[in-house]
């Protein structure tokens, strides 16, 4: 993802294994630690978001208060340039102890050797053992890499496909239910287009991660086991050659161009697939609960659809590793996600705060859709060649939303641009 990443940060929760309440906070009646030291973080995201981080290293610092932590905050357009940025970092004296990574940044991480791998430090630490146990394991499968787990997820996003409610009772349709095929979502969004244009069926994004849920649930990925691209695969070929019917057939508007998340606020859409980050925007708009809700992904071949998310990580070349794990713990604490989670954007990683109506709110009716699309979702697509694999597909995807390339054809495109770059 290349913006989606704005609203995925920090967090974690720790749940008593025996009780099911919370456990306290891994930082809470610590004993002072008198150690001298320095830790660099390397974090990404909105100021609110880098905000969030220093007032972890502040509750960090009253346990440990002669470590300086100096935080690097920088957006994120490319993940391959935030690893370009660690590197440098590294290479210039600064290397960072504790780093915020991006899913799609993770096997470019482990494959430059920046990281450590946490199974040790998580089996020996009482409170992120426990911890671990609370992660969706999905999520968990996301930051492990041959094996070995390198992040402590943070935030999480996915996809579920929302309607409107009302559009629907007008046109006398039901709505749909979890479990609905991908014919029932055409019928659906054609019999909800206005010959005037006025309303369309479906709101298609254009984008990387918005357009994933397609694929899964046809039992396609754009990359094997062994992170060789499959663009091309005959069960990709036939999801882009359903949603170039969509285009066709005028049941979405221009996937290039529009703004499909104010078309659907504007009640010009009845469907459009989304995660958590539209909620408060979307309220914010005037929509309620009369107005709209959400189910799960419609299937062609099996249920499914895509998570993206971040994890924090501890740096390689760290010389103060036993500090930079109590820093993690603080990075990942149910205050510190508490604070993230309040801005209405990220899902946070655990069942019991992304079933917390206090966390998560209470709009749609079916909000609680969004952490089953996160246990039940696949990864996104995110090799160490992610960079040259999304640019690359996107133009395709481009190519055939255009009207210039038959599916086939893009894709077989797509396939020979990146073949080769799997290591």
């Amino acid at each position: 993802m290349k913006k989606l990443a704005a609203g995925i940060l920090t967090g974690a929760l720790a749940l008593s294994m025996t009780a099911g309440c919370f456990a306290a906070d891994s930082t809470e009646a610590a004993a002072v630690d008198d150690t001298e030291a320095t830790l660099n973080v390397l974090n990404w995201g909105s100021t609110v978001e880098e905000q969030i981080a220093n007032d972890a290293i502040a509750r960090f610092n009253e346990q440990y208060p002669n470590v300086t932590v100096k935080q690097t905050c920088v957006p994120v357009d490319q993940w391959s340039d935030f690893i370009q940025k660690w590197i440098s970092m590294s290479t210039s004296g600064e290397a960072p102890d504790v780093i915020n990574v991006g899913l799609e940044a993770i096997q470019m991480a482990v494959q430059n050797d920046l990281v450590y791998s946490l199974d040790d430090v998580v089996s020996s630490d009482d409170y992120l053992k426990t911890l671990q146990t609370e992660y969706a394991e999905s999520l968990l499968k996301g930051f492990t890499v041959d094996g070995q787990l390198y992040g402590l997820p943070s935030g999480t996003q996915t996809m579920v496909m929302y309607y409107n409610k009302k559009m629907f009772d007008e046109a006398g349709i039901e709505y749909p239910k979890n479990g609905w095929t991908w014919d029932d979502f055409y019928n659906d969004a054609k019999a909800l287009t206005k010959e005037d244009g006025s309303v369309y069926g479906y709101g298609l994004s254009s984008s990387y991660f918005q357009l994933t849920p397609w694929w899964v649930t046809n039992g396609a990925s754009l990359i094997d086991a062994d992170n060789n691209p499959t663009v091309n695969s005959d069960a990709m070929v036939e999801a882009v050659d359903f949603l170039e019917k969509l285009t066709e057939e005028k049941i979405t508007p221009d996937p290039i161009s529009s703004d499909v998340y104010t078309m659907f606020a504007s009640k010009k859409l009845a469907m459009v697939g989304a995660g958590r980050w539209v909620l408060n925007t979307w309220k914010d708009a005037g929509l309620t609960n009369d107005d709209f809700d959400c189910v799960q992904w419609p299937q062609k071949t099996q249920a499914g659809t895509v998570y993206g998310g971040s994890a924090w990580c501890i740096g390689k070349s760290t010389q103060n590793k036993d500090i930079a794990v109590a820093l993690l713990e603080s990075m990942v604490s149910e205050e510190t996600l508490k604070a993230n989670a309040a801005g209405g954007q990220q899902i946070p990683p655990t069942k019991a705060l992304a079933t917390d109506p206090e966390i998560m709110g209470t709009t749609p009716d079916g909000v609680m859709e969004i952490w089953a699309a996160v246990e039940a979702g696949s990864p996104i697509a995110a090799p160490t060649y992610y960079g040259d694999l999304q640019t690359s597909f996107q133009r395709g995807l481009e190519e055939v939303f255009s009207g210039s390339m038959a599916p086939k054809d893009a894709l077989d495109q797509v396939q020979s641009e990146v073949e080769g770059l799997a290591q």
